[in-house]
């Protein structure tokens, strides 16, 4: 049986990552403007290795009622328009994009406007606004975010670095990394937006959390809050308290480190953000507080690169890194959007949330499924990119362990993610697939790229223990894709797969696609 002899999956189901395979979309910030929902984003560019937020931003929006299927909207604000970074590119020697790139970005509406809110990497440029006439734009370059006229010492020059007056906001306007040393005070990172009672509220920081009011008349001019001053902490920075938690892995709690994104729910502030914590958790983490400014109160884990800490688990199963995302409703289901690792870039992915009884949170687990609500059919042609459990020998994620990587081969797709490094005991793992009725003389095949000869145990719900229910032999010739096929034990049910790699050579190759036939 061929894998291109099976209906494809992706075709009807959502799947994770949820946008085009080789599409790199970050720091996803979903906002519902009518029926559709639209995630804003960073932009990884697969060059080789990922390009961490060197693509222009482009926009992706989805029918509420049609979660699998999203409609490219095209690019909605280029890195050219923003003068800072147009600057610093023109410059040239601006390693690893760190002050020329677009970072996360948010956007907000307010009387028929959208305007979008973003910054240039580590840069001291500040956090700059554009606006536009549609969710999707095209936006136009406004300016910095900014304290009032009247903060503006004597003899005060604007546009000394390429912006209007940006770096007179936001604790004087010095990058976060630069000669003066290393700066996480009010520094403005990763901007996040909310409309509350006519009130706009900006969040942002890095290790350190803020939260000033912006005036809705030019929707840039930090206001004075109640004490007379600007920028009101909201998360605490505790490097040292950091350190230990990562040194005493008993640990359950977890650090904000970037990445807030805030919504108002059933009429409380929750505050989602990206936590480092003990057991490599990388993860969404929430906290909630009764109005706009805190004091916001830690609750816990929302979702987890790998699933550290779900049901238990004390260390993550894929590859760990930042994350970063918001949250959305459609109906009365909430989902948790954000990203994972992969060698070529940063994909969207989304997760499910349950509510608690309290109208909190539960941890969500990462999986396979994108926003099917289901398990998903088994007996389709699925690619390899949406396995979510990638380990090596030893049972952990990360040196030697699997890896989405994009390369161009050749087949009839062209240019897709693949998984490689299948070196001897590494397992490559998808949740959840439905089987339905038991039924015998079913087969499984993989389109495998080899690296050597070897076989591949195919294992149902664990990884070490579970039930082998076939063995595909790989012995086609190396180095040219081919489809190896096996007849499957009698299965039934929903059930998570592994591919268990046992190579006769160093490496079994690269994995594109797995498919189950009756």
């Amino acid at each position: 049986m061929s894998t291109t002899q099976v209906p494809d999956g992706t075709l009807t189901a959502s799947i994770n990552p949820f946008l085009p395979a080789t599409e790199y979309i970050p720091d996803g910030e979903p906002h519902v403007f009518g029926d559709r929902v639209y995630v804003y984003g960073s932009h990884d560019l697969a060059d080789g290795t990922a390009v961490m937020c060197a693509g222009d931003y482009v926009c992706y929006s989805a029918s509420l009622t049609d979660l699998a299927h999203w409609r490219h909207e095209g690019v909605i604000f280029r890195r050219n328009q923003d003068p800072f970074a147009r600057m610093m590119t023109e410059r040239g020697g601006d390693r690893m994009g760190m002050k020329s790139h677009l970072f996360a970005p948010d956007v907000v509406e307010i009387d028929g406007k959208y305007y979008l809110y973003y910054g240039i990497g580590l840069s001291e440029s500040g956090i700059a606004m554009a606006v536009g006439d549609s969710p999707i734009g095209p936006f136009e370059y406004v300016g910095r975010v900014r304290y009032p006229e009247s903060e503006k010492p004597a003899g005060w020059r604007d546009g000394k670095d390429g912006v209007d007056d940006g770096d007179m906001a936001f604790f004087g306007g010095r990058a976060a990394l630069s000669r003066g040393g290393i700066r996480f005070k009010e520094y403005p990172y990763d901007p996040a937006l909310l409309l509350h009672d006519g009130q706009l509220f900006l969040y942002f920081g890095l290790l350190n959390c803020y939260v000033v009011e912006l005036d809705t008349r030019d929707m840039r001019t930090v206001l004075k809050n109640e004490t007379g001053g600007y920028a009101t902490q909201v998360v605490r920075a505790r490097p040292l308290t950091l350190v230990r938690d990562l040194i005493v892995k008993s640990r359950t709690d977890a650090h904000f480190v970037n990445g807030p994104s805030i919504r108002e729910i059933d009429g409380r502030f929750v505050l989602s953000y990206y936590a480092l914590g003990s057991g490599g958790f990388n993860g969404m983490y929430y906290a909630t507080a009764d109005a706009p400014q805190g004091p916001f109160t830690p609750e816990g884990p929302l979702v987890s690169l790998g699933n550290a800490r779900f049901h238990g688990r004390k260390a993550p199963t894929d590859h760990t890194g930042n994350i970063h995302g918001g949250m959305f409703s459609a109906g009365d289901q909430w989902y948790q959007i954000y990203h994972r690792q992969t060698r070529a870039g940063r994909s969207a992915c989304v997760a499910p949330l349950t509510r608690t009884a309290d109208g909190g949170f539960e941890q969500t687990e990462h999986t396979s499924m994108g926003f099917s609500a289901h398990p998903l059919d088994a007996y389709r042609r699925w690619p390899a990119y949406m396995a979510c459990h990638l380990t090596n020998s030893k049972g952990v994620s990360g040196k030697k362990s699997p890896v989405i990587d994009q390369r161009a081969y050749d087949c009839p797709e062209g240019e897709l993610p693949v998984v490689r490094g299948l070196r001897a005991g590494g397992v490559v793992g998808f949740k959840y697939f439905d089987f339905g009725n038991s039924v015998a003389g079913s087969r499984m095949s993989l389109e495998v790229n080899p690296g050597s000869r070897g076989r591949v145990d195919v294992r149902l719900d664990d990884p070490l223990n579970g039930p082998v229910v076939a063995v595909v032999e790989v012995d086609g010739p190396i180095g040219e894709w081919g489809s190896f096929s096996a007849t499957m034990k009698a299965i039934g049910g929903v059930h998570a797969v592994y591919l268990v790699a046992r190579p006769e050579g160093e490496d079994l190759g690269e994995l594109s696609y797995l498919a189950f036939g009756r």
